[in-house]
């Protein structure tokens, strides 16, 4: 092997490093409720929450009547 081919374990490791990093970055973002997308995004996934309960309700409810 040459020697420009052979992995280099320092780079690795730092790549690796960074990559978790911003990976846990961009999840913290997500999450973050103080910033104005984060608050947007966890209120949307409220809504759809409390949308699919009201629907499952209202399908069960339509169920026993029909029975």
């Amino acid at each position: 092997m040459d020697e420009q081919e052979r992995p280099d374990p320092a780079f690795d490791v730092t790549t690796s490093r960074l990559l978790r990093r911003e990976a846990l970055r961009r999840a913290a973002a997500e999450l973050n409720t103080t910033s104005a997308h984060g608050l947007e995004d966890v209120l949307a996934r409220i809504s759809a929450e409390v949308t699919a309960e009201a629907s499952a309700r209202i399908a069960d409810r339509d169920a026993a009547a029909d029975t």
